[in-house]
């Protein structure tokens, strides 16, 4: 906001200094000075232009973000299936049941969205890892969801596959701990497959 402000002054300053300074030229130096000023008054405009769009861009990133959150906040099933795996992560014990496969394959469709925008750049690690690292990796990382759902299926998960590879990738570059890596997705059948697939 500041630097728009800055490049509409510097631009209302050109045209003002370009108007009066060809009252004191000659038609030819003023014809010059006209079409420079001009000119530099264009390309100020393109470049407030681009700081705009960039900020369009990321307060759109952000709003969509707080609206995937809330698809995810606002679910119970998919919370219930999050605290069950967090509890495996904690204590060891599956609580898991048979009717939760359903809602199992919900978080993991879940998560396929959320990771096809990642592998299509729309979304910066940077931007979404506080917010979804954990409904992540608590839930791709969990040796039962594995079992019943992600490897048997990964054909079907290929986005989450990638996503997660480069995810890690992301985090260790940072020096940062993946959540349950001790049974990490990477150790499933198939993953190098998957994740260099075209």
């Amino acid at each position: 906001m500041a630097k728009n402000k800055s490049l509409t002054i510097l631009s209302v300053f050109l045209l003002i200094f370009g108007l009066f300074s060809t009252l004191f030229l000659d038609d030819v130096w003023g014809s010059r000075v006209s079409e420079l000023i001009t000119l530099s008054t264009a390309i100020i405009g393109a470049v407030a232009l681009f700081f705009q769009f960039k900020r369009d861009k990321e307060i759109n990133q952000a709003n969509f973000v707080v609206q995937f959150w809330n698809s995810f906040s606002s679910n119970e099933n998919l919370q219930k299936i999050m605290l069950k795996c967090d509890h495996m992560r904690l204590t060891g014990e599956n609580t898991f049941k048979k009717e939760d496969y359903f809602y199992i394959v919900s978080y993991a469709q879940w998560l396929e969205t959320l990771s096809s925008l990642i592998n299509r750049n729309l979304f910066k690690f940077q931007v979404i890892d506080d917010m979804y690292n954990y409904l992540f990796f608590v839930f791709v990382n969990n040796k039962y969801v594995q079992e019943v759902e992600l490897a048997p299926a990964q054909e079907f998960y290929k986005g989450i596959y990638k996503a997660y590879n480069n995810w890690v990738k992301y985090l260790k570059k940072n020096n940062r701990e993946v959540l349950c890596g001790d049974t990490p997705l990477s150790a499933t059948q198939n993953y190098d497959r998957i994740i260099n697939e075209k």
